[in-house]
């Protein structure tokens, strides 16, 4: 495996987060919001790969970013967030628009149902939201 195309565990991770969603104005306090995704793989770029410069990693020009360290991702604690029958990992997936793109990634160990499946992803999603206050914004959303 080509190194470059493996995110290190001590690596940062940037995420954008909409700044027509209303967050406290220093915490982002468990909005699951944050990570919501469609795919369920919730995009973030390597800080690295954008010049440890967030301001890249903005999908809007309202946007907000946090961060996260990929293997503080990897390793949250399964037993306390009702994971128990998914790994979780971090897997760089550039496109032609966005050389850092990455997506966090849920991968079920056995066979579940779809609504297992559903809950599992919300309960990621407010545990990713605790790790990224735990840091803080690394760039302020824009709000009204």
């Amino acid at each position: 495996m080509d190194n470059n195309n493996f995110v290190r565990d001590k690596e940062e991770l940037y995420r954008s987060v909409r700044g027509e969603i209303k967050y406290d104005e220093y915490s982002i306090n468990d909005a699951p919001a944050v990570f919501r995704d469609r795919q369920r793989q919730p995009s973030v770029d390597r800080a690295e790969l954008r010049g440890f410069d967030p301001l890249l990693s903005k999908l809007g020009t309202t946007d907000g970013i946090v961060s996260l360290i990929t293997g503080e991702v990897r390793c949250l604690p399964k037993e306390d967030i009702e994971l128990t029958d998914h790994t979780i990992d971090v897997i760089y997936m550039p496109t032609t628009e966005n050389i850092a793109h990455s997506q966090i990634m849920m991968n079920p160990t056995g066979s579940i149902s779809k609504t297992r499946k559903k809950k599992a992803f919300k309960s990621l999603q407010k545990v990713l939201a605790r790790l990224a206050n735990l840091k803080g914004w690394t760039l302020k959303p824009i709000t009204n």
